[in-house]
């Protein structure tokens, strides 16, 4: 279903650098940053709507900020063998100024997501797994919060609003928990990754996916490069 999400890629370089490991496995720290130019992120056309017009918005497509890049998803594909018990405590993806905050979450599945609506106007909720659609739901100002649990490791869910189309986020599916989506800064951490050998995987919904086989050792760090080009 990846495939429907990755448009195209553009030069991105994921840099791991040396932490602190715990005892519990390794420790797998970095930060992904942007090779070449950054994109010029473009003022959002957010006329039709007279509330979400207030605020002046930039495109969110590719956000970079000191040449790192924010909203990529990094996690162990696959993760350690085992069964991993999600965490009891959901996931909740705001609309905010008309905008999903944040862009991208990861979530373990059998999680709750829940889908909250903090403007003062009206949303049109849909989710989508690939093109199939999960739900299309309204959600006026005050109301409840929409659930979206998780259900399909490695799979990636897509958050639309049927009214105001430059609004979207992605939900990151996997069957463990060792994963983390960068900030502004680039930065991510994967820690407490038990012994053994693994593939590390970067994904972002515009610049596309890269792997590389890694080692981890207990009471280590692991260091990986990644270039997207």
């Amino acid at each position: 279903m990846l495939k429907h999400l990755l448009l195209q890629i553009c030069p991105v370089v994921l840099v791991v650098t040396a932490a602190t490991p715990s005892s519990a496995g390794g420790v797998i720290e970095g930060t992904v940053s942007f090779a070449g130019k950054a994109p010029k992120r473009k003022v959002l056309d957010r006329s039709t709507d007279r509330f979400c017009a207030q605020t002046k918005t930039l495109s969110e497509d590719i956000v970079v900020t000191g040449g790192k890049v924010r909203d990529v998803h990094v996690s162990l594909d696959p993760g350690p063998v085992g069964a991993h018990k999600p965490p009891e405590k959901p996931v909740v993806n705001r609309q905010k100024n008309c905008m999903y905050r944040p862009r991208v979450v990861g979530v373990m599945a059998g999680q709750s997501l829940a889908v909250t609506n903090d403007d003062k106007n009206f949303h049109m909720v849909r989710a989508n797994i690939g093109k199939q659609i999960l739900f299309n739901r309204a959600q006026p100002a005050g109301a409840d919060a929409i659930p979206a649990n998780a259900e399909k490791a490695g799979s990636v869910m897509s958050f639309h609003c049927d009214v105001h189309p430059w609004m979207r986020a992605y939900a990151v599916v996997t069957a463990h928990p060792f994963f983390d989506v960068t900030k502004d800064d680039g930065a991510f951490e994967v820690a407490d990754v038990p012994p053994g050998r693994y593939t590390l995987r970067a994904w972002h919904p515009k610049l596309g996916t890269k792997t590389k086989r890694i080692v981890v050792t207990e009471g280590k760090v692991t260091t990986v490069s990644f270039e997207l080009r």
